[in-house]
């Protein structure tokens, strides 16, 4: 309330020079001020104000534990070869023994012994008495000729010829090679085996929560306004 007669006084202090000079000058003064100074105004309002900040904090949830599976490796993967011999088998195959021959043979000279016919009698015709039908007669008789025999040794001379002897065969067992040897790759994938054992189910962990700021309420004192200074008037008795 104070505020609206300082701010007048203000005003009338910007014209007090031209109130003084008069005076100053020897006149008869018309209106006397002096100076005054109103102090700071202060007030008491309630302010809030953090008592505990927000904070972050983390809550260790312990371990979950129970029957659980898992795969275990039992026999690693990796490409394995197999050796695969060479294959063979035997054939059967005419082979020749003895190749043919030709032989020339000779066969020397013999003596033979040969009985030949001789004539010992000619043959013809010739008379003789004969008795037929009881009647002596003189016929006439064909005598065949009489032949003998006579042996003499004759050479057979040698004789000489060709022989051809075939050839001679026979069966041969060979053995030959069907497939060579070679080397099979194989991929073999791991082999796993499920396993069911006790174990960690979920493990330890943190969980973040947040505390939230804690706030309080208390009187403080704050400055309205500031301190200023003016002119007041004033009357003086017998001058103004």
């Amino acid at each position: 309330m104070a505020a609206r007669p300082l701010i007048a006084l203000l005003t009338a202090a910007s014209s007090l020079s031209l109130a003084i000079a008069p005076a100053s000058a020897g006149g008869s003064p018309t209106a006397c001020y002096q100076p005054v100074v109103e102090p700071a105004a202060y007030a008491t309002v309630e302010e809030t104000y953090v008592v505990r900040p927000a904070e972050r904090v983390y809550d260790v949830v312990p371990a979950r534990y129970g029957w659980v599976t898992r795969e275990v490796l039992v026999e690693p993967g990796g490409v394995t070869e197999r050796h695969v011999p060479a294959e063979y088998r035997y054939v059967e195959k005419q082979i020749v023994l003895e190749p043919a021959q030709v032989i020339r043979r000779a066969a020397p000279s013999t003596y033979q012994t040969v009985s030949e016919p001789v004539l010992l009698e000619p043959g013809g015709d010739r008379f003789e008495w004969r008795i037929v039908n009881g009647k002596r007669v003189y016929c006439r008789i064909a005598v065949a000729p009489r032949y003998g025999s006579s042996t003499r040794a004759i050479v057979v001379p040698g004789r000489e010829w060709t022989e051809v002897i075939p050839a001679r065969y026979g069966i041969s067992r060979e053995r030959v090679l069907v497939r060579e040897a070679t080397v099979e790759r194989y991929v073999v994938a791991p082999r796993y085996e499920t396993v069911r054992e006790w174990g960690v189910i979920e493990p330890e962990h943190q969980v973040a929560r947040v505390i939230p700021a804690e706030y309080g309420t208390r009187q403080v004192t704050v400055k309205v306004r500031g301190e200023r200074s003016g002119w007041k008037q004033v009357h003086l008795r017998g001058s103004c």
